[in-house]
């Protein structure tokens, strides 16, 4: 599998040696530098460029096969299986929720034609914030369907981290999932479990309502998440590379009677990308909570539509 990495951040190259290390790719490519000019972006490049020597050598010293090229074009992703589409680097202090949507979809705005133009047949990961959104853009502007979205990693880690944490019990032994767009996060309690227990045979009511207020409540871009989000993008990574047909909330697209929308839903990952979703039964109150959460994603991602 050939993998491409289009990015300017020290997250870069984190995912970056994660592919290496685990020989998820026979090769990478990092590219950087694929914007319109700047002072600081091309500083940001430089580092990437100079990091990414080490990287090599790292990738020599754990004896994998994966084969490590930088590059400023995009030219140079063709041939790729996959492309990851990684998070700009915004100026120190420029790190709002409006700030990061609009730099970010800039950045999906410059690159995405030249994706589309290099890597026709890759399918392409979104892990920018904000992932459904730019997703969307992605799919009305261009046409593109083989798209996955990463937006949620932060609240399934914490709902994991939570019900091991209140249960005391290992966290490998959780299984825990939330649906939701780029900014809502909804636990699902009947989906939850401690090596196959229900969560309710292990919480009470009070406890259980805890947790989905913990989560609901837990905004992504509050908090510095490089290593989380690092390591969902590995996950789905390795699921697409090693055809795991893994079951991960990403972000989707999803058609209804009316409208499709981008939201994380549980879908089945595979060499093909998302394969198909899984269905959920949902209570009477969730079902009202998703249907109003497709309502409000349909107008956030209709871009003047």
């Amino acid at each position: 599998m050939r993998i491409a990495l289009i990015g300017n951040s020290q997250l870069t190259l984190t995912v970056g040696w994660g592919i290496c290390e685990s020989e998820l790719a026979q090769s990478l490519v990092i590219v950087s530098g694929t914007q319109a000019g700047s002072v600081q972006r091309n500083r940001h490049t430089k580092f990437v460029a100079d990091a990414v020597e080490d990287l090599t050598l790292a990738t020599a010293m754990c004896a994998s096969d994966t084969q490590v090229t930088f590059t400023t074009v995009c030219e140079d992703i063709s041939g790729s299986d996959l492309v990851v589409l990684l998070p700009t680097q915004l100026p120190y202090g420029f790190h709002s929720a409006q700030a990061l949507k609009t730099a970010n979809l800039s950045s999906a705005r410059d690159t995405v034609p030249k994706i589309l133009e290099h890597g026709q047949n890759a399918k392409v990961l979104v892990t920018m914030p904000f992932s459904n959104y730019i997703s969307a853009w992605i799919h009305q502007s261009h046409g593109v369907e083989n798209l996955i979205g990463i937006a949620n990693g932060v609240s399934t880690a914490h709902l994991k981290s939570e019900i091991a944490t209140r249960t005391g019990y290992s966290v490998k032994d959780v299984s825990g999932l939330v649906i939701g767009d780029d900014e809502e996060t909804f636990m699902l309690p009947q989906y939850c479990r401690v090596n196959g227990i229900p969560l309710t045979q292990l919480l009470n009511e009070a406890d259980i309502q805890s947790i989905v207020d913990a989560v609901a409540s837990r905004c992504p871009y509050t908090t510095t998440s490089e290593y989380t989000l690092a390591s969902h993008i590995l996950q789905v990574i390795s699921a697409i590379s090693l055809d795991k047909k893994r079951v991960m909330s990403v972000g989707t697209l999803i058609s209804t009677d009316t409208t499709s929308v981008f939201l994380n839903v549980p879908s089945k990952i595979g060499s093909e990308g998302i394969e198909s979703i899984v269905p959920l039964q949902l209570t009477e109150s969730q079902t009202e909570q998703f249907t109003n959460l497709v309502s409000q994603s349909a107008k956030a991602q209709s871009f003047g539509k």
